[in-house]
């Protein structure tokens, strides 16, 4: 189900489906509960008191709920409340029904800054591939582990968890069963390229995808003992291994990937909720940093235009 669409919601029954669309986002049974309370508690006061729909909600109207929250609630209180109706609106406004960014609202609970860190800078497309080389024709293990970086978008956390048996062919799709943040467990769709390359590399380290005993192994097992999965630590170090190897002169860390798997998505359109879930995001405000900066390299497309004026 697409978000988008040609006018705003005007009926309950349309709000209700949206809600229902949105709470389907949240991992925790007790966030939907607690979130699901708090969004109609905003609907009805738009109702009720403004006499409008959701998808005629302006700035002033939002402001005016602040104020009617703050009011009538305990700081802590009011501002679990915000947050719930602020990660909602950024889920409306970037599906298109609302046509106001709560991110540009001051008045709302100050989001987390983006720190300037290593994780932050992204690869291009040609260093990616400089990467995937140097790896290729030094270590089918590396290889292999950043390939399923960048195929998937996981976390150096996520990838030390995978065993053999995690992928799984499901008709013509294969899946990866990926255990993320707080032991949530999602399946990612994995491209043909990737399951062949996989498929190769499980084969030329003598295991079995059909193998029960491989099943429970790790997928990329460290040097000392073929039982013991790499750490978050030889991850690290195999990233900056293949980044000096391949000539890139920028902080890069395996967040790094992951980021450029995100904006890599937003660049060629992908919806939110595809990114969200692709990249096991619990609030989609998260993945609303890779459309931001896919929107900050898009004002610069220029610079990829070289001809002669």
């Amino acid at each position: 189900m697409t978000l988008q669409q040609s006018s705003p919601p005007a009926r309950p029954g349309d709000e209700e489906r949206l809600l229902s669309l949105y709470l389907r986002t949240l991992s925790s049974p007790q966030t939907q509960k607690t979130y699901n309370t708090e969004i109609r508690a905003f609907l009805s006061y738009l109702r009720e008191r403004l006499g409008k729909n959701l998808g005629e909600v302006t700035a002033e109207d939002i402001s005016l709920y602040r104020e009617h929250i703050t009011g009538a609630y305990a700081p802590a209180t009011a501002a679990k409340k915000l947050t719930a109706l602020r990660r909602f609106l950024t889920f409306t406004y970037m599906g298109g029904i609302t046509r106001v960014n709560p991110e540009a609202l001051k008045f709302f609970a100050k989001s987390p800054r983006v720190r300037q860190d290593p994780s932050y800078n992204i690869l291009t497309e040609e260093e990616l591939s400089r990467m995937l080389s140097a790896a290729r024709a030094d270590n089918p293990r590396d290889h292999a582990l950043l390939a399923v970086m960048a195929g998937c978008g996981l976390r150096e956390a996520e990838v030390v968890g995978l065993r053999v048996g995690d992928f799984r062919e499901h008709g013509d799709a294969v899946l990866l069963r990926v255990r993320g943040k707080g032991d949530k467990v999602r399946n990612v769709p994995v491209s043909p390229e990737l399951w062949r390359l996989v498929q190769r590399y499980v084969l030329s380290s003598g295991r079995s995808l059909s193998s029960q005993t491989d099943a429970r192994k790790p997928l990329f097992p460290s040097r000392v003992g073929k039982d013991r999965p790499l750490t978050t630590r030889s991850i690290q170090n195999i990233v900056k291994k293949y980044v000096r190897a391949a000539g890139i002169n920028k902080p890069i860390s395996p967040h790094s990937i992951r980021h450029t798997v995100g904006t890599n998505m937003a660049m060629n359109q992908a919806p939110l909720l595809v990114i969200q879930q692709f990249l096991g995001h619990s609030d989609p405000k998260t993945t609303m940093r890779y459309i931001r900066r896919a929107e900050e390299l898009a004002s610069r497309a220029y610079e990829y235009n070289t001809l002669p004026l």
